[in-house]
């Protein structure tokens, strides 16, 4: 799928085979699509749903007229993070830039740049994000085999501690062990001896959002 428009099409002629009211048929697939994609999906992986459900209930799928009555339940698929959770680690965040100072090119004059304030919650992260941070983290090049191995184990880890528990003991563990002058970890099991540290490092940072009046989402304006 090129673009949003092309899934819309598709669905419209492949998944419902309409034959009247084709031109409104795909403004309403169009207009839901980019809803569907800020949840966190992408387009081949609805169009893989929308295939399913074809494959799965052909006659069905004729009588559908909104993409929504296939898609609306369903959640993208190997997202890790939890619905209605305020996470607090920076990769499952997406957040306003800081303030910058520079040089207006009309007046010459330092200003203060800034955009509205904004925090949301990233809408997916999956397991290849998570042990991507973790390999850049630790200075790892994994191998297949090791790849293999570490989703096992991130698995078995994700069903102890909450996802925000084992970003924060990656990003404890490599900066105690530098104090230390030890190299970064290399055994994701390892990170079960920083858990600790990492949630007091969260409840802190829990204490400093109440502080701040931060500790919830402040959406970006749809304007």
């Amino acid at each position: 799928m090129k673009d949003a428009y092309e899934l819309a099409t598709y669905f419209v002629n492949q998944i419902t085979e309409a034959t009247i009211g084709i031109e409104a048929r795909v403004n309403s697939a169009l207009a839901s699509i980019p809803a569907l994609i800020d949840r966190g999906w992408t387009l081949e992986e609805i169009k893989k749903e929308l295939d399913q459900f074809k494959l799965d209930y052909p006659k069905i799928a004729t009588n559908v007229y909104h993409i929504d009555e296939i898609m609306n339940k369903k959640e993208p698929p190997d997202n890790i993070m939890e619905p209605d959770v305020f996470y607090y680690h920076s990769e499952l965040r997406r957040m306003s830039s800081v303030p910058v100072i520079k040089r207006d090119p009309v007046t010459e004059k330092m200003v203060r740049f800034s955009e509205p304030f904004y925090l949301e919650m990233k809408n997916r992260y999956t397991m290849k994000d998570l042990m991507a941070y973790w390999y850049k983290e630790m200075g790892i090049e994994p191998n297949e085999h090791m790849i293999r191995q570490d989703e096992g184990k991130f698995k078995y880890i994700l069903g102890n501690y909450t996802l925000d528990e084992v970003l924060f003991s990656i990003d404890v563990s490599k900066i105690i062990r530098k104090e230390q002058q030890i190299r970064p970890l290399r055994n994701a099991f390892e990170l079960d001896r920083y858990m600790e540290d990492a949630r007091e490092f969260i409840q802190k940072k829990k204490n400093t959002h109440k502080v701040e009046g931060i500790n919830r989402e402040f959406r970006r304006s749809s304007s």
